[in-house]
């Protein structure tokens, strides 16, 4: 009997198991039902009445620090005014821009005005240098290459229905609505437009304040890019900016219209490790405008955090002495100097420790003011946005010849011991005199490289002629890339090839005037730095770098790190790397650079004077200790005449490198 029972109880289980499982089944099937056949009506109506926005978050850009973890580029909280064009109706639109523009203008805060279009006098005129922005704005519109900044206003007046304000107000919508008109999609219209960046909290008081009575304005928090110093390297940072047009094409799908994209230096070689990826959220609203709510479907990812080889202290110094060494050279009768560069590298592995090129320029002006860069772009004696370091193409000088004097011994066409006699000028070749500037007798490989004779390296480069010249000046990075991962100039190194180009005819006594320094060759001082570094390398030359390693944005996860990577060997012996070092210590104990005879650190140089239209260059390169090297210093300072002024630059980097005062001022 007990056996029945306890059948009859597990039946009962089991019917009721059934049943529990079934039943959400029908209750699905019922709802079902209920939307797709009895209410399909109103759910249809309820649906239509709804509206769902994808919202881009932004995300936190990654930050550029020294070597040692110094803030170059850093992010922190500040405030931004945004318009809230899902808020507000469309035909309050304008009313809410002008009036925002308005309250912006009176606080002196600038605002982010994209209109390549100013008013004078109440006439439109395409704002000067702004080329590409013109050329962007005609394609949006669909006008033709000759369209007036008339021709524009017009056709966006209309478009954007602003025929009844002032001719500045008008100007102000029609820049606003024509940058949020490029985001394009519907989900545009939810995304807050952000009208200033960066704002006071004075600023983010009066705003709030104001918006009160002004529905669709507000302030609110956001992450700001800020520059310490921004005559750090701005040449090296670079900026960030709107994308264009062609740079939407060229990353559409990965980008939205209204995400600022790198555009020069570190920022932009450095993009996709720095733009971090921006989250969702879905925005759901009421047709009549009421807004239901957020969901989180995905949080924004900060970018990542760039380590820069630069020293801060060094590149500090770099920048101060330049400025300090240019203006000495004008005391000292050279007036027409005007610009220089200096590069410092890490022999241990070419790392770039400083690189700056004078005049400069402040980053934060040039972002935040436009009429500062059109003053920029106006001054065509400095050239203040010219990188020199990696751009500029100087005549290297008698800085050429510890070059001349490796290939030399290399090719067995001296002897280093072998005597060439100099009475004041080289006259080998009919019709063509090289003067030297002194008198030096019969002198061997080292006493050249100490008086710097051009007579002797004149010899030298007849004898080995162009082609190997250009062969050995390769080798050791000059006339070609340096492998830096900023853009950088290629040089030129004189002879045939060179000339061919030109259509000028190559003589032979060409050689002879290259292998001074002269001719056609022209150098960058990164290019001279990363010789420099090379001989000091035992002829090993390294690929020269400024990126030290990219982490994560907090710093604690290496993503990318640099390592040496061996470029090119000289193949020059030992022995003969040995003979021209030992010259060009020579040249610091009782030569051309003797002042650094009593430094508390020994060094190697070799002082240049490079002739030119104007003033001389003059030029200076140098390593130290010169037994075991750390150091490498190229400096170049265009029509500085005087050879003191870029030995100041050098002595001024290697006081901060070593903790050494020897500067006299």
């Amino acid at each position: 009997m007990v056996k029945i029972k306890d059948a009859k109880i597990n039946n009962k289980r089991f019917i009721i198991s059934i049943i529990l499982s079934i039943l959400p089944f029908f209750v699905f099937a019922a709802r079902l039902v209920d939307w797709q056949i009895i209410n399909v009506e109103h759910y249809r109506k309820r649906a239509q009445n709804n509206s769902a926005y994808i919202i881009k978050t932004d995300a936190i850009r990654g930050e550029i620090v020294d070597k040692d973890g110094e803030g170059i580029v850093i992010n922190s909280t500040g405030y931004r005014v945004v318009i809230d064009r899902m808020g507000l109706e469309k035909d309050r639109e304008n009313y809410v821009i002008v009036k925002a523009v308005n309250l912006l203008e009176r606080l002196g805060v600038p605002w982010r005005d994209v209109l390549p279009i100013v008013t004078k006098n109440g006439i439109y005129e395409f704002t000067e240098d702004k080329e590409n922005l013109i050329s962007s704005l005609k394609k949006y519109l669909k006008l033709k290459n000759d369209a007036t900044a008339q021709d524009c206003m017009e056709k966006l007046i209309k478009r954007y229905n602003c025929e009844n304000f002032s001719s500045e107000d008008k100007r102000a919508i029609c820049s606003v609505r024509y940058n949020t008109g490029k985001l394009g999609g519907a989900s545009a219209r939810a995304m807050p437009y952000i009208l200033a960046d960066n704002v006071s909290r004075e600023v983010m008081s009066v705003v709030t304040e104001f918006s009160l009575n002004l529905n669709g304005l507000r302030v609110e928090t956001s992450t700001i890019r800020i520059l310490p110093d921004g005559n750090f390297a701005p040449h090296i940072i670079g900026y960030t900016g709107s994308m264009s047009a062609e740079e939407y094409e060229e990353h559409r799908g990965d980008y939205s219209m209204d995400e600022f994209i790198g555009k020069a230096g570190i920022e932009k070689v450095m993009e996709k490790y720095l733009r971090g990826r921006s989250g969702k959220r879905v925005l759901q609203r009421l047709r009549g405008g009421q807004v239901l709510g957020f969901v989180e479907q995905e949080p924004a990812i900060p970018g990542n955090t760039i380590f820069l080889t630069l020293s801060s202290k060094l590149q500090k110094t770099a920048n101060q002495s330049l400025e300090k060494w240019v203006n000495k050279a004008k005391e000292l009768g050279a007036n027409d100097c005007k610009s220089g560069a200096v590069v410092a590298l890490n022999v241990k592995d070419f790392s770039v420790l400083a690189a700056s090129s004078y005049p400069t320029y402040d980053l934060n002006r040039f972002i935040e003011d436009n009429t500062y860069y059109s003053e920029l772009v106006r001054d065509k004696e400095g050239i203040p946005l010219l990188n020199r370091t990696l751009n500029g193409a100087f005549a290297p000088g008698s800085v050429y010849k510890p070059l001349i004097a490796c290939a030399a011994l290399q090719e067995n066409v001296l002897n280093p011991s072998e005597l060439i006699h100099c009475n004041g000028g080289f006259s080998y070749y009919r019709g063509y005199t090289l003067k030297c500037m002194g008198h030096h007798g019969s002198i061997n490989v080292l006493t050249a490289l100490e008086k710097s004779c051009n007579v002797f390296f004149a010899e030298l480069g007849r004898r080995l002629g162009a082609r190997r010249i250009e062969q050995y000046a390769h080798k050791f990075g000059l006339g070609v890339l340096t492998g830096i991962e900023l853009p950088e100039s290629t040089g030129i190194i004189a002879g045939p090839d060179h000339s061919a180009l030109t259509g000028a005819h190559w003589y032979e006594s060409g050689s002879s005037q290259a292998a001074i320094g002269q001719s056609d060759n022209m150098i960058t001082p990164i290019q001279l730095a990363t010789f420099t570094a090379t001989i000091a390398n035992n002829g090993k030359r390294l690929k020269t770098h400024i990126i030290q390693k990219v982490t994560n944005y907090n710093k604690n996860d290496i993503i990318v790190e640099n390592s040496v990577e061996n470029v090119d060997n000289t193949e020059i012996s030992d022995e003969n790397l040995q003979t021209v070092k030992e010259g060009m210590r020579k040249v610091v104990l009782s030569g051309t650079a003797r002042d650094f005879s009593g430094y508390p650190v020994e060094i190697s140089a070799k002082t240049g004077t490079a002739q030119n239209a104007g003033s001389d260059h003059t030029t200076f390169i140098c390593f130290a200790p010169s037994k075991e090297p750390e150091i490498a210093i190229a400096v170049v300072i265009a029509n500085g005449k005087y050879g003191a002024v870029s030995k100041g630059v050098a002595r001024d980097i290697l006081d901060a490198y070593f903790g050494f005062n020897t500067a006299k001022q």
